[in-house]
């Protein structure tokens, strides 16, 4: 849920006024890494934001992480979540000055942020189709063209690899379906 809920979170960002940079962007200190930031940010005054995601409800933990992060990197600390796990979290982030966006398990899009978040979710959807297609080889492209059916595919690719005596590629070779 975590992972889908960011990728929803990071669709929605240019519609409140936010461009995403990068995706759980690592935090080093001294060549060590001490942290890790879901999504960096940069909003239309180049104000520059790192968002802690939260599936679930932040606790005081994810405040801290997010407030520590952020003052590493040196942009404004920002967490997205479905609501507070307590008061506590809720104290601490007003103390810390750590922006907290509410996403209720409902949520309500115009029009246009509707628009938005499909393009975006569109785009790495054909985004990761086009990588994966000019990476085939020559094999599986060819059983792709022979098969209807992954099992099919799987078979022809392993036997053309063997027949072609190139066993070291099956070390390597993966299916995933």
């Amino acid at each position: 849920m975590g992972a889908r809920f960011e990728r929803f979170v990071l669709d929605l960002l240019p519609a409140i006024g936010l461009i995403p940079k990068a995706t759980r962007f690592k935090v080093y200190r001294e060549g060590v890494e001490v942290g890790e930031v879901d999504i960096v940010a940069v909003d239309e005054k180049g104000e520059t934001y790192a968002i802690e995601v939260k599936a679930g409800r932040v606790d005081i933990s994810g405040i801290r992480q997010a407030y520590t992060n952020a003052k590493i990197l040196g942009a404004r600390p920002m967490v997205i979540a479905r609501g507070y796990a307590d008061e506590g979290a809720r104290q601490l982030a007003r103390e810390l000055g750590v922006e907290v966006i509410l996403l209720p398990d409902y949520f309500f899009l115009s029009i246009d942020d509707l628009y938005v978040a499909f393009t975006n979710a569109l785009a790495r959807f054909v985004t990761a189709v086009v990588s994966v297609y000019t990476n085939l080889s020559e094999n599986e492209i060819e059983a792709i063209r022979e098969c209807k059916d992954m099992q099919c595919i799987a078979k022809k690719s392993i036997a053309r690899l063997y027949s072609k005596g190139s066993p070291k590629r099956l070390k390597t070779w993966r299916l995933y379906y």
